[in-house]
């Protein structure tokens, strides 16, 4: 027997031993996964769906529920804002604009950017100089409807601010409540531009229970405190009108730079003879970070409608222009027509996806690199002090809401081998962090045992 021959018998021994040692090892994994959920007992009461495939070869990992139709949470971030950067491309930019038309007007061209602050509105007319007849405000980008289909009343004023094409520093003040000297009463102090009309009847008391409640109907300024306080407090409150909100802030900015301006602000689209002057622009990639890293609803929301307009061109943009851009780039994943979306960003109690679907839609946006590398690692954004040994190794988008939990996103295993996965936890009244920490187990056994 040559030297050859013994050499190929001794290679196709191996072979073997490591095929067997795979097919093994690999037959580990689900029935750690299958332990990992008897111990938890979460499927006494709740439903828990799990799937996982590799990204390359296809092959199903693990399966359970994967066809029931559940709420994504924030999960559906990871989906809506791909194709909301699908659509509008990885150069665009959120340009807020200042242009100028030769009677003296000057035209404010918003871009709908979630990120706008009044320092951005101070730089924008920095540099300018010259008489002014009268400003107008362009808020054509995206339409004026406040909330979507299917948030709660806890999802609303004063928990979020209405979407609006008028966005300034997120549209919310910060409000301080201190008692007075003698903690006889209590004052609250407003120290922004703008002012809320407020009724104060909070009293001094052994516990800090207070509430913040709207008067006199949906449209109405009035906000009344009610109830007792017994320590200070600054809260971050919504503002009710995000157009006057605006206005405060472009009147400030105005000041700022010594320009004298009178008038009231007028709404009106922005001509096509007109100069640009200045502007202030920020790139998708900066606004992904609210969105994919800290999970921020308004800022997905608003993404999604300036990207449906896009899709439909048209002047402005909605949520059911978003949610038709969606049904069309991913019109080939199959289960497209039996899942619901109604949102952009997860909060909606009606949206019903099934883990496998989330898989199939997130292998296909994962082959976009560029896009892969902005959802979160390990232990940064939402998934900040979790799976730190994954950093890197990492990218998905959380998602929590009252009873629920996920996490969907893609794992390069111990192996180096791509897994796409996603995890819903639905019906549960345990603590939030049990859920998190289930969540964290069952990554952990996709990346040691595949």
């Amino acid at each position: 027997m040559n030297f050859n021959f013994k050499k190929n018998i001794l290679k196709f021994f191996l072979l073997i031993c490591i095929f067997f040692a795979q097919s093994a090892f690999a037959l580990k994994l689900p029935n750690k996964i299958d332990k990992a959920i008897d111990e938890s007992n979460f499927e006494l009461k709740s439903i828990v769906s799990i799937y996982a495939e590799n990204s390359k070869n296809n092959k199903i990992l693990y399966k359970k529920n994967e066809q029931k139709l559940l709420n994504p949470a924030s999960s559906l971030k990871a989906l809506t804002f791909a194709a909301s950067y699908l659509t509008l491309g990885c150069d665009y930019n959120f340009e807020t604009a200042l242009y100028k038309d030769k009677d003296g007007n000057l035209y404010i061209k918003l871009a709908a950017d979630p990120d706008l602050t009044s320092n951005d509105l101070n730089n924008l007319f920095k540099s300018y100089k010259g008489n002014i007849n009268t400003i107008y405000i362009d808020d054509s980008i995206i339409d004026k409807v406040e909330y979507p289909n299917g948030w709660m009343v806890e999802d609303v004023w004063p928990n979020s601010a209405k979407l609006s094409p008028y966005i300034i520093n997120d549209n919310k003040v910060k409000i301080s409540i201190n008692r007075s000297s003698l903690a006889t009463k209590i004052d609250i102090i407003q120290n922004d531009e703008y002012k809320f009309a407020v009724i104060n009847e909070l009293k001094p008391g052994k516990k800090q229970e207070y509430e913040i409640q709207r008067n006199y109907g949906e449209n109405s300024p009035i906000i009344t405190f009610s109830g007792t306080i017994n320590k200070d407090e600054t809260i971050t409150l919504p503002v009710v009108d995000s157009k006057i909100n605006f206005e405060v802030k472009l009147k400030k900015a105005l000041e700022k730079n010594n320009i004298v301006y009178l008038k009231k602000f007028c709404v009106k689209k922005t001509p096509l003879k007109v100069t640009k002057v200045a502007s202030i622009s920020r790139s998708i990639d900066e606004v992904s970070r609210k969105i994919l890293l800290n999970s921020n609803n308004y800022s997905s929301e608003i993404v999604f409608k300036v990207a449906g307009g896009k899709f439909k061109n048209k002047d402005y943009g909605s949520t059911a222009d978003g949610l038709e851009m969606f049904n069309c780039i991913f019109k080939n994943i199959r289960g497209i027509d039996e899942i619901k979306i109604t949102d952009a960003s997860g909060v909606s109690r009606s949206n019903l996806v099934s883990t496998k679907f989330i898989v199939k839609t997130l292998k296909e946006i994962f082959k976009n690199e560029q896009l892969k590398n902005l959802y979160a690692t390990a232990n940064t954004g939402t998934l900040k002090d979790r799976l730190p040994f994954l950093e890197n190794n990492l990218r998905a988008k959380t998602g929590t809401l009252m009873g629920l939990s996920t996490i969907s996103g893609t794992l390069n295993s111990n192996s180096n081998e791509d897994i796409v996965f996603s995890i819903i936890i639905q019906n549960s009244l345990k603590r939030k962090a049990l859920l998190k920490n289930f969540e964290n187990k069952i990554i952990g056994i996709l990346y040691r045992y595949y």
